[in-house]
């Protein structure tokens, strides 16, 4: 059980591993191509640099939409630790405490 436990990281960091360096790369790219001489219509470079952008903004949204879903879940989670610790919590009252009030 360790070892596909160990598997999984493994396989989680080298896949974010791979969705930095494509978001890494395509930046690169579209910076150092920006100012290229452009042929006109078929343009290979445009048509690249069009690539690359849809990339970076497909990356950019999957993981901002992942990052909004894990900090709800976290959140959703949190709370309901207090929710049902306080439904497991006996209620404590004098008379259950056996107080005795003397004036």
């Amino acid at each position: 059980m360790e070892y596909l436990r160990n598997r999984r990281r493994s396989t989680a960091l080298f896949l974010a591993l791979l969705i930095a360096a494509a978001l890494l790369f395509s930046s690169l790219f579209v910076f150092t191509h920006l100012q290229h001489d452009c042929t006109g219509k078929g343009c290979r470079v445009c048509s690249e640099i069009g690539t690359s952008i849809r990339t970076i903004h497909l990356l950019s949204q999957a993981i901002g939409l992942g990052a909004a879903v894990i900090f709800a879940f976290i959140c959703v989670k949190n709370l309901g630790k207090f929710y049902l610790a306080g439904l497991f919590l006996c209620p404590a009252s004098l008379v259950r405490l056996k107080v005795r009030l003397n004036d």
